[in-house]
């Protein structure tokens, strides 16, 4: 074995920054598009805040046209002449629609331009809207219930995947609390609006209202929101969307209609749902091209956060439906009475999820989120003990504290578990969780007002009074609750312990304890120190994207590392992240085609790349960086560049065994085997 190599004293290279004159053109340039031969187009200059804001609207009109209506059933039923059993089908073919619009607007996503599939979405909920209030008989409103779903079914994961695409890395949490303070607030606030519109007119007003603010929505989306998605044009596979629609139909279906007293029926569809729906994953493993890629369901972590969030939905859902109900039976309250007791647990959540997202951003995700379900759970529990003759006020000291654990669980584990997917899987990964939605509102909904509701059935024929029924239906419908949190906390302690092991990882590579014992096991095989460069190029957190650029282009290598005060690792850099962000693009496939596209037309490609002068290196690199021990041996660094799927490593050493001391690559360590380990040609 050759000598090892002659140590090149450590340098620390940082690019010179050069003084130039703002280039504001590349800032306030709108909607500027390339063209490509399958009609691709990206928006040149994005505002994220602006995009932001018509994804929060979106998804906040699309979640309160949910329950706007419920408070409306009575005065339908008298206009149109129809029965309760009827009646729901305004709520059951709304919630089936939006089910089915939902894993179709993933596919979508990739299909139509960005700016299109959003502005369509708002105008089929803007002309169901207007139908519904014009609406002479009950079969025209339920299809105007329906057009509304086909336009809110896509909202939701077009407005998710939006925000994904225009959040800065270190900003993820903080947008999605925003998304997910809508989700929260929407639902609540339906009721409100709609008793207090009620009080002074028809049920007709309801639609019209909700016609007028989409229409606003529909001006600001058309204005602000440009071409985000590269589109890849995917095929799609007509039987695997028809075993999706015939899947979730059945299951949630089957699931709304269990406790109604059609045992027969519910069971059929749930069968049905369920054969097709393992049916469908059978057959997206078989072919090519999937309609819904399940590459996220082999992700432990996106796994656990889609859990974490089917616990927390489950809870919103069902106390949104379970508390007026006890309000209004057992207790006497009005409707509007009801709904303005839960409106201080809706603002608090409506402020605290983006405080969550803040946190969730500086300091992860385990002890949030196990903090937020203990919190939901005890609460809960408490709500069970309060009887037939408690106040508003206790109701609001209860419910408020549950809600607040919700909105520290639901945008972080959802945040969690998109963020640790791949770029290219955030629209599936983000149509599995939208899915996620409709189905945990149902089966949260349908199975706690269903125990509610045999509960006090049971006490109504022993005697007793509906008011003393609902009580007790309450009180065990929430300790039920109790028990889906108790498991969501679980499932929480779980998802910390695997952050836990990611941030071990990341912040050291292999523990010091583990080096050891396999400095010890390995003893005489070569050390990463006789392969690694010394020679580390890198820029701070300080500097601009356009700074490590220059370093990329001046060294020669395809990614550096990003350093703190104390030469940390903070973040790794690559030529494709800088790439993408030239690009205003998510998808590395054909990202070399616009980059050359913007370069020919001269200008344009003079100020993208101004344009990364204006942007924080820190908010186009990776934050969760591996890194290895300089001590290491040469098999280890190969187990972790093969079990990361990475190019590339930052070495660790120093005095305190975290100062980025080099770097070693998969070319280095080939370089490294053929000339100095691999026998010498005879």
């Amino acid at each position: 074995m050759r000598a090892n190599p002659a140590i090149v004293p450590k340098r620390w290279a940082r690019s010179n920054k050069e003084t130039t004159k703002k280039q504001n053109a590349a800032n306030n340039e709108q909607r500027q598009e390339l063209k490509e031969k399958k009609g691709q187009h990206v928006t040149s200059t994005i505002r994220p805040g602006r995009v932001l804001f018509v994804a929060g609207f979106a998804t906040f009109l699309a979640t309160f046209n949910e329950t706007f209506l419920n408070v409306a059933l009575n005065p339908i039923m008298r206009d149109m002449s129809v029965n309760a059993g009827v009646v729901q089908w305004v709520t059951t073919a709304y919630m089936l629609a939006a089910a089915v619009m939902v894993p179709v607007a993933g596919f979508l996503y990739k299909k139509v331009r960005t700016s299109r599939l959003m502005a369509l979405s708002l105008v089929l909920l803007v002309a169901g809207s207007i139908i519904g209030g014009v609406a002479p008989n009950f079969a025209i409103l339920v299809v105007a219930r329906v057009v509304q779903a086909l336009g809110t079914g896509m909202i939701v994961p077009v407005g998710m995947n939006l925000t994904l695409a225009v959040a800065p890395k270190n900003k993820i949490g903080v947008y999605m609390g925003i998304i997910g303070a809508m989700t929260t607030l929407g639902p609540a606030f339906g009721p409100i609006v709609a008793g207090a519109l009620l009080a002074h007119g028809t049920w007709h007003t309801l639609f019209f209202a909700l016609a007028a603010l989409s229409a606003i929505c529909l001006v600001c989306s058309v204005l602000w929101v440009g071409d985000i998605a590269q589109l890849t044009h995917p095929h799609m596979d007509a039987l695997s969307v028809v075993l999706a629609a015939i899947g979730l139909i059945g299951l949630l279906y089957g699931v709304s209609t269990v406790f109604s007293g059609q045992l027969v029926a519910a069971v059929v569809a749930l069968v049905i749902g369920v054969v097709a729906l393992v049916v469908f994953v059978l057959r997206q493993r078989r072919i090519p091209e999937p309609f819904l890629n399940l590459e996220p369901f082999g992700n432990r972590a996106f796994v656990l956060g889609v859990l974490l969030v089917i616990a927390a939905l489950m809870t919103v859902f069902s106390m949104n439906i379970l508390l007026p109900l006890f309000m209004e039976s057992a207790l006497g309250f009005t409707p509007l009475q009801a709904a303005l007791t839960l409106l201080p647990a809706c603002l608090v959540s409506c402020v605290l999820s983006p405080v969550a997202g803040k946190v969730f951003d500086r300091f992860g995700v385990g002890w949030l989120v196990s903090v937020g379900m203990a919190v939901i759970a005890c609460f809960v529990l408490a709500l069970s003990f309060t009887g037939g003759s408690t106040t508003s006020m206790r109701i609001v000291l209860l419910y408020a504290p549950a809600i607040a654990g919700c909105a520290c669980v639901m945008g972080p584990a959802q945040s969690y578990a998109l963020s640790s997917l791949d770029r290219r899987m955030y629209p599936h990964g983000v149509t599995i969780v939208s899915t996620t939605f409709q189905i945990a509102g149902c089966v949260g909904s349908s199975v706690f007002v269903g125990i509610l509701s045999a509960v006090s059935a049971a006490h109504e024929a022993s005697g007793e009074s509906v008011a003393v029924g609902t009580a007790a239906g309450f009180d065990i419908a929430c300790r039920v609750a109790f028990v889906v949190d108790v498991l969501g906390f679980i499932a929480a302690l779980a998802l910390a312990r695997v952050e836990a092991k990611a941030k071990a990882t990341v912040a050291a590579g292999v523990e010091a304890s583990e080096s050891r014992e396999q400095d010890l096991e390995h003893a005489g095989e070569p050390s990463l120190a006789d392969a690694m460069k010394r020679d580390v190029y890198a820029v701070t957190a300080a500097d601009s994207a356009y700074d490590a650029l220059v370093v990329i282009v001046r060294n020669g290598t395809t990614g550096i590392p990003v350093l703190d005060e104390h030469h940390h690792a903070v973040g790794f850099v690559t030529d494709g992240d800088i790439m993408r962000t030239l690009i205003g693009d998510t998808n590395d496939k054909a990202s070399m085609a616009y980059v050359y596209a913007l370069w020919v037309q001269g200008d344009k490609f003079t100020q993208r790349v101004a344009g990364l002068r204006q942007t924080n290196v820190m908010e186009i690199c990776t934050h969760r960086v591996v890194t290895v021990n300089e001590h290491a041996t040469i098999r280890r660094v190969c187990e972790m560049l093969a079990g990361n799927r990475i190019k590339k490593l930052p070495v660790t050493g120093g005095e305190d065994g975290k100062q980025v001391v080099g770097v070693i690559s998969r070319s280095d360590l080939m370089r490294y085997m053929v000339t100095t380990v691999a026998p010498a040609d005879e």
